[in-house]
């Protein structure tokens, strides 16, 4: 009996029927984190699999389909007994004035999740974390700290691969309007909304690999926007009469810019690069997109109307 074939059949019909019942909302967050953390279970069983082959030993081969079979099961069980704890939203409150803080600089790490960022009217003095998507409070756990009167949010604590805090988990923050923030954050199979218009951005750095990022910006214009990575959608709002600077470091990316965007030539000792700018009052953004495959559209947002 080919036990390698049937094992690896067990677990493609196993996490088919799961990513199926993650698409119909079946399957509550969390799952996949709390699998991933016995994912060596898999390589003992493949490995099991194949030495039955190997030895033509029937015994070796029923205790590999047995490991993966009760694996399975026993996640379905997990999931109806903690399925209800998964989605439950973790809310908490950062003060800003014990200590002082006078800027903010956010470190998310999402993976097959989201981020977003916003300022919020209701944030006085304080910053509104939401975290859900995780099993409980203590995977949904952020770090702070302050340095010289800026304040570190780092998501999640536990940064590990395995841990639910990581891989599908949503975080959103609210920041007081008009704050001054820099975003050094990666996206991994996620989505990200950073809204920067009703606040004072001082960075924003973002690595993207197969994400959805969105960012919009005001009055207030950050003097950089980076966004590094791979297979990526990029969207970026900008007001109408911001000056604007966007370059391409990949032959491969994909570009929708506003009619007023001029294409120009420059060379460096890198060589000779191109890049696409748009004049207007104050001093330009400067947009890089470094890496294959990314897909960029600048839209233009029309002035608000009283």
């Amino acid at each position: 009996m080919k036990f390698g074939k049937l094992v690896i059949g067990i677990l493609f019909v196993g996490a088919g029927a799961m990513l199926l019942a993650g698409k119909v909302g079946a399957l509550p967050p969390g799952t996949w984190p709390w699998f991933l953390r016995f994912w060596p279970l898999i390589l003992v069983a493949v490995g099991l699999a194949l030495l039955a082959n190997a030895l033509k030993n029937v015994v070796i081969g029923v205790i590999a389909v047995a490991i993966i079979v009760a694996s399975l099961v026993f996640g379905w069980f997990w999931i109806s007994r903690h399925g209800d704890a998964a989605k439950m939203e973790h809310l908490s409150s950062i003060d800003l004035n014990k200590p002082e803080v006078h800027a903010v600089t956010l470190q998310i790490r999402a993976v097959g999740g989201g981020m977003t960022l916003a300022a919020d009217s209701s944030a006085h003095d304080v910053l509104l974390v939401n975290v859900h998507g995780v099993g409980d409070a203590e995977l949904a756990a952020h770090r702070w700290s302050v340095t010289k009167e800026t304040g570190y949010l780092d998501w999640p604590a536990r940064s590990g691969i395995t841990e639910p805090g990581l891989v599908g988990g949503v975080i959103r923050v609210g920041a007081p309007a008009q704050m001054p923030t820099r975003v050094r954050s990666d996206a991994y199979f996620s989505s990200a909304h950073v809204d920067l218009s009703e606040m004072k951005p001082a960075q924003c750095d973002l690595g993207a690999v197969g994400s959805s990022v969105t960012i919009r910006v005001g009055a207030a214009r950050p003097p950089r926007i980076r966004i590094h990575g791979w297979l990526s959608n990029i969207e970026i709002h900008l007001p109408a009469n911001c000056a604007t600077r966007v370059e391409a470091l990949s032959a491969l990316t994909m570009r929708s810019l506003p009619s007023d965007f001029v294409e120009h030539a420059a060379t460096s000792s890198k060589g000779k690069s191109t890049y696409w700018a748009s004049d207007g009052p104050g001093r330009p953004i400067s947009i890089a997109i470094e890496g294959p495959m990314m897909r960029v559209r600048i839209v233009r947002d029309l002035p608000r109307t009283s």
